[in-house]
């Protein structure tokens, strides 16, 4: 994760953060009071189109963007509250997951790691990450909102995982396929910017994208199975008085340390090679 922090040596870097945050938020507002899905929670969000595409792109600067951009987005919104704590931590990870596992699942060819969907060994990593991204994010905003007691975790699990893939899968690949062409002329792709060694080398990186797979989606089936079943909460019941399961709060613990362990494991630096345009 060292990448997250030198990144701000960059004057570009800053900037990307920036725009990334700016338009993430400038999307989000509108639909703060549009379809509201749990009222002051969560809404129907197309702009979570934006989270994977700019971590792929800018690399921790769109990370640090989708955070920042969250926490406006429900500042402006008026939804900032006690759940807008790890809403910067899960909207983190929608951008990180994205950028640390582009090299690392062996989809993607060595001798092209241009981060865009030109191929279909690309497209297949692009939505493999999507879907653990949107995972990442929806298990930490569950599980704390759970914690503190408002709103049970197999609700806003499922709906999370459900409102960030959806867009992710259905607007991302055509976004990326337009912008990467033209952002890469620019010379804003994050390892056209940032140096190999300012990047964290990582150890085990087989073992840690396994590790950041199953962190994520097992994390998400055990808080569902423990959530609907062992405990008697019911996928879409709201009430507060649900929510307070140390059962879940248990069994998802482990699956989250295994995804921060996961992200010291993963690099990035496969992603620094001649690309093949």
């Amino acid at each position: 994760m060292k990448e997250v922090i030198t990144m701000w040596r960059h004057t570009r870097m800053i900037i990307l953060t920036a725009l990334s945050a700016a338009i993430y938020a400038a999307v989000l507002i509108p639909f703060k009071g549009g379809i509201p899905i749990i009222p002051g929670i969560t809404e129907v969000r197309p702009a979570n189109v934006f989270p994977v595409i700019f971590g792929l792109m800018f690399g921790p600067a769109g990370a640090w963007g989708s955070a920042i951009g969250n926490a406006i987005g429900d500042w402006f919104g008026g939804t900032l509250g006690w759940g807008s704590i790890f809403g910067f931590i899960g909207n983190f990870y929608l951008g990180f997951v994205s950028y640390k596992l582009w090299g690392a699942l062996g989809l993607v060819p060595k001798n092209d790691m241009s981060q865009n969907v030109n191929s279909w060994r690309k497209f297949a990593a692009y939505v493999i990450i999507t879907i653990i991204a949107a995972a990442a994010c929806a298990i930490i905003i569950a599980w704390f909102l759970d914690l503190i007691g408002l709103v049970p975790f197999a609700a806003l699990a499922i709906i999370i995982t459900i409102n960030n893939a959806i867009a992710e899968l259905v607007l991302g690949p055509i976004l990326l396929l337009l912008l990467y062409p033209r952002v890469k002329q620019w010379g804003l792709i994050w390892t056209d910017i940032m140096d190999k060694e300012e990047v964290a080398g990582g150890f085990a990186r087989g073992l840690g994208a396994a590790l950041m797979i199953f962190g994520t989606l097992g994390g998400l089936i055990v808080g569902l199975g423990i959530s609907t079943g062992l405990y008697g909460q019911q996928l879409f019941q709201f009430a507060a008085g649900s929510t307070r399961q140390i059962g879940v709060w248990l069994g998802v613990l482990p699956f989250l340390l295994i995804i921060l362990v996961a992200s010291f494991m993963l690099s990035g630096r496969e992603q620094f090679v001649e690309e093949a345009d």
